[in-house]
């Protein structure tokens, strides 16, 4: 680290409290109705903060819980309507969280099998150092060695029950670099960030094909994120939709009969790049984040794969004629999403497949609204900020990586650690507001719209959708005057 940017985070860690203050003062110009403090935010994605369920779905919640009917039709529903939206060739598992369905994919199709004679053979999945790699990444062991640590402190103390704990049997994780991304040190709170804006798909695809080759007696699947936009690394779609490095990724496990399993965590089903565009294998979906449904995650993927999924959670086939399911007990039942979860999930999707029109209209509202509203900060910065819509991720993406350019001090850029220790300034500006932050880790910030900004229809609330988002940049702006101040006078000091 330089310096210059050590010395700009430790100065911004020291003035914390007094910005808060500052911020607070501007309060009356730019926080909420003191009705609604706190129950707006810019983000419905959050684990912690998941989006506010529509009536609809609350409605038929309420009716499932007293129903007779048999878990067994939520779940065949769930699967009509996967196949009307991605074709025949594949199915779905609801599961009780999108990590659950992650395990499962992982465990199934990447680590050795333990039944058998002999010594135990280990296996690797292949994978990059990306954004949020502490879910997908922490599986297996690493290599090579250096990256051993990446998961120190994130958000957590990794112990046996932490992080650690996602460990499975003889499975490494192979981690490979995004092409073309710069990994530097920013934050508060120290750590090195993945800046993917300039990512090469076709370099990327390169390295892991060598990895492949290198590894090519061990490999059990490849496994990246889903998110389709630049600030993730997956700006480069050659057809304008699908992100050329997922197709390149596809590619590789197909030629390496592995699955390639997706990520897509914080996503709508239906509303992006499909599998059969992208040519993966499994996509998995956080149901309760920007899809609307009660706390669940959902498994998306070719028959081959899901009924093994699904005979692994005791879902088998009924083997004495009727052609149902047995909805039974399996190794993996603990990921169960019981009764209340599949109506709501199930309530969901169909809202989704019934309202795409609705979907759309609200990410083109939110990013003209974002596009308006950043004007002062584009001003700014005029190369070093990108805004990006996404249906995949029923939302809209800030990036601003690029304002740290030419040894000039940018935006600061907070990171995983950040956010757990509360040195986050974005976030603890917002809060100052009333507002509830999006995600806005490593430069990165991504608002939706799942709590507070839409009515009980989904539809997009303009004003307080603008009304936020206004706040959102003036916090900016003044973390800008700070880092440009705090810059200002380390260069006086040391001339």
């Amino acid at each position: 680290m330089t310096q210059s940017r050590q010395h700009i985070y430790e100065a911004l860690g020291v003035a914390r409290a007094d910005f808060v203050e500052r911020i607070g003062r501007e309060s009356r110009a730019f926080g909420l109705a003191s009705e609604l403090r706190g129950s707006v935010a810019l983000a419905g994605s959050h684990s912690v903060r998941p989006s506010y369920l529509l009536p609809e779905v609350i409605e038929k919640i309420a009716a499932g819980a007293r129903s007779p009917r048999n878990l067994v039709t939520y779940l065949q529903g769930i699967r009509d309507v996967i196949r009307r939206n991605y074709g025949d060739d594949y199915d779905a598992v609801p599961v009780a969280t999108c990590e659950a369905g992650l395990w499962l994919c992982l465990e199934i199709f990447a680590a050795p099998p333990l039944a058998g004679r002999g010594e135990a053979y280990r296996s690797a999945y292949l994978a990059l150092h990306e954004a949020y790699s502490e879910h997908h990444l922490s599986y297996g062991r690493p290599y090579p060695p250096k990256y051993k640590d990446i998961f120190g402190e994130r958000t957590n103390t990794g112990g046996e029950l932490g992080l650690l704990g996602h460990r499975l049997h003889n499975l490494d994780v192979v981690i490979s670099r995004v092409a073309g991304a710069r990994y530097e040190p920013h934050g508060i709170r120290s750590f090195i960030v993945p800046l993917l804006t300039t990512a090469s798909a076709e370099g990327t695809c390169a390295t892991v094909r060598q990895r492949a080759e290198r590894f090519a007696d061990r490999v059990g699947a490849i496994v990246s994120l889903g998110y389709d936009t630049p600030g993730y690394g997956y700006g480069e779609k050659k057809d304008g939709v699908t992100p050329d490095l997922m197709k390149g990724l596809a590619a590789i496990a197909c030629d390496y009969d592995v699955p390639y399993i997706i990520d897509n965590a914080r996503a709508a089903p239906f509303a992006g790049p499909g599998l059969g565009r992208i040519g993966n294998d499994l996509m998995l979906f956080s149901m309760d984040k920007v899809a609307g449904a009660p706390t669940s995650g959902l498994v998306v993927g070719r028959s081959e794969y899901i009924i093994q999924i699904r005979r692994a959670l005791g879902w088998h086939s009924e083997r004495h004629g009727s052609g149902g399911i047995a909805y039974g007990k399996g190794a993996y039942s603990i990921f169960d999403p019981g009764r209340e979860t599949l109506v709501g999930q199930l309530a969901a999707l169909e809202w989704l497949e019934r309202n795409s029109e609705i979907v759309k209209s609200v990410v083109d509202e939110l990013y003209a609204i974002v596009t308006e509203e950043a004007t002062p900060l584009l001003r700014r910065h005029p190369h070093g900020i990108r805004i990006s819509k996404s249906y995949n991720g029923y939302g809209v993406e800030v990036n601003y990586v690029d304002s740290w350019q030419d040894g000039r001090a940018g935006l600061p850029i907070f990171n995983n650690e950040d956010k757990a220790s509360g040195t986050n300034l974005l976030i603890l500006g917002l809060a100052a507001l009333g507002y509830q932050a999006p995600s806005a880790e490593d430069g990165n910030i991504f608002i939706t719209t799942g709590r507070g900004l839409v009515d009980h229809a989904g539809r997009l609330i303009g004003e307080r959708a603008r009304a936020a988002v206004r706040a959102m940049v003036r916090v900016l702006e003044m973390l800008d005057d700070t880092t440009r101040e705090i810059a200002r006078e380390s260069k006086e000091a040391s001339e």
